[in-house]
């Protein structure tokens, strides 16, 4: 996001007011935190981490400091300081350099007790808020409750920045902040209010303090950056439905836009997914190949016998390559943003072997299952020993492929079963092949009381967002309409559109076969039968049944997490 000359002029300036901290009476003392084996500190920490690496901005995220009850150093919930970062006219020895932190109160916690099983919500939308005061070089203003403006330097700070710059940056916290804090699986859209409410009451906060919005004002523009949130949140989604039902192109164009709005590394390796399942899309028809972790449909890859006809053209391949470099290129600033990033290793490891470099691909591949285990992400060390084997079978390793396969089987993948037995069916006995498909339903299912051939309830509390085309590419709509526990929402792309009833966090119902938020995987396909197409993720895996139009998501325990019915006009 390109930034005002305002906010440029305040970066310099809180570089000098640093120096003169450094040098004056007013000067920092040491900063105070909970100890790191403290439970209330592993908490926030858990939070914060996960709404850190959300943000992936190739930076490594400050210090957090939890200040404990009765400490001194400060009393305003939550702040973030740069420290010396970004003073380019600092000289390298006319000072100590400053390490930059993000602190919050244990007070804070304590204050947001009342919001029980969603104050990891409230602490995600706080320390949300400070990291993007941090990520977006903000300066050191960055201050939840503002205490410092009874501080001389603190007056004079603030009055050097606008009050409508002020609102912009507190804005933009809490936008870029509830964004990110969702991407990391927390509701920060409707808990900004609650939460502000709880901080001020817990503070003794005025409801005016100096030169700072107000709390109605707060609440205003957490409010309206909630509205805004709740129009593009159905766009990711949306983009992430796309995928699951192979409208790549769709879903490309989607996470495209989105990446200039929020260019983080998850959004980047989406759009990377989305151009490779594209180019896997355009494989001749009856070609037979390995299942890349991108995606598994057993149906087709088991059934596909034929090759394409020897010296048949293969007028795709130029698009395909294209795709795949576009792929490569996503992955690879995902990674940029975050060099641990094990999904987007292991996906670039996949992308570079489908571009015929092998070679390249185990050793990317390795890289992926070492970031994998590091961070104890299981998902992609399968994904990453799935994808060395098929670069091991590229090479003509079959034995060092049929190993990994086999490790990665071990790991619950079922990429890693199909490519076995397309592996050994040379051999006697195909091993872990699907043996039966979707069992065959006349059940509506329903979320919320309704079902996707139901007339769609446009109103004042649906959001819109249109994407539209260029050069004759199709205007992409997306309508959405949150309740309490679900979500309604329509995808209209050219004559074509998609209805979809999701389920969200604390939904209480059950499918039309009895599955609810908790069942396991073996619940699901002994109701169910055994997907059309699964597709992993880093959260867990997502079972597709084209048939009875329902996707499943698994967490990575394989407990369903919730669910999406769908139906295509």
């Amino acid at each position: 996001m390109s930034r005002s000359h305002g906010v440029g002029r305040w970066l310099v300036f809180a570089a000098w007011v640093l120096i003169a901290l450094m040098f004056g009476e007013t000067r920092v003392h040491a900063m105070d935190s909970l100890a790191a084996d403290n439970p209330k500190y592993l908490r926030i920490k858990a939070v914060y981490d996960s709404v850190a690496r959300a943000f992936g901005e190739g930076r490594i995220p400050p210090r957090l400091m939890v200040v404990p009850l009765g400490s001194q150093n400060r009393n305003s919930v939550a702040w973030s300081d740069p420290g010396t970062e970004g003073a380019i006219g600092l000289e390298a020895d006319s000072a100590p350099m400053q390490e930059g932190y993000i602190a919050i109160e244990e007070r804070a916690y304590d204050v947001l007790a009342p919001l029980g099983d969603f104050r990891d919500d409230g602490l995600a939308f706080l320390l949300g808020h400070e990291l993007t005061h941090y990520f977006m070089r903000h300066g050191w203003v960055g201050d939840f409750g503002n205490s410092f403006a009874s501080l001389d330097v603190g007056r004079k700070m603030i009055k050097a920045a606008s009050i409508e710059e002020t609102i912009k940056r507190e804005t933009e916290a809490d936008y870029f902040g509830g964004f990110y804090g969702y991407l990391a699986g927390y509701d920060t859209l409707g808990i900004a209010p609650h939460a502000l409410d709880l901080i001020y009451a817990g503070y003794g906060l005025s409801e005016r303090l100096p030169n700072y919005p107000s709390r109605s004002d707060r609440k205003t523009i957490a409010e309206h950056a909630d509205l805004n949130l709740r129009k593009m949140v159905p766009v990711f989604d949306a983009a992430t439905k796309l995928l699951l039902l192979e409208r790549y192109a769709d879903s490309a164009r989607l996470f495209e836009q989105l990446t200039h709005n929020f260019p983080s590394r998850e959004m980047f390796n989406n759009l990377g997914v989305a151009y490779a399942l594209q180019a896997l899309s355009l494989n001749p028809p009856g070609q037979r190949r390995l299942a890349y972790p991108f995606e598994i449909d057993a149906e087709t890859r088991l059934k596909g016998k034929g090759l394409r006809a020897k010296g048949a053209p293969d007028h795709s391949a130029e698009e395909r390559r294209r795709l795949l470099n576009q792929a490569a290129d996503a992955f690879e600033k995902a990674m940029q943003r975050d060099r641990a990033y094990a999904a987007a290793c292991v996906n670039l490891a996949a992308a570079t072997s489908l571009l015929g470099d092998h070679d390249t691909a185990v050793v990317l591949a390795n890289k992926g299952i070492e970031l994998g285990r590091k961070a104890n992400e299981m998902v992609s060390v399968g994904n990453g020993l799935v994808v060395r084997g098929i670069a091991y079978a590229g090479l003509g390793n079959k034995e060092r492929a049929l190993v990994d396969f086999a490790g990665a089987r071990n790991l619950n993948s079922s990429v890693a079963a199909v490519n076995l037995a397309i592996l050994q069916e040379e051999g006697a006995k195909p091993i872990a092949a699907p043996a039966e498909g979707e069992v065959a339903s006349k059940l509506v299912e329903r979320v919320g009381g309704i079902a996707c051939r139901d007339p769609f309830a446009k109103d004042k509390e649906t959001t819109t967002f249109s994407l539209q085309g260029l050069a004759g590419a199709r205007t992409i709509a997306v309508h959405a309409r949150q309740y309490d526990h679900w979500e309604d929402a329509v995808i209209v792309s050219g004559a074509r559109m998609e209805r979809l009833l999701t389920t969200r966090k604390g939904y209480q119902g059950e499918t039309a076969r009895g599955i609810s938020v908790g069942s396991s995987r073996g619940d699901v396909m002994a109701k169910y039968g055994t997907p059309s197409r699964e597709v992993t993720a880093r959260q867990g895996t997502y079972l597709l049944y084209r048939k009875g139009e329902i996707i499943f998501s698994l967490d990575q325990r394989e407990k369903v997490a919730g669910w999406t019915v769908f139906a295509t006009r």
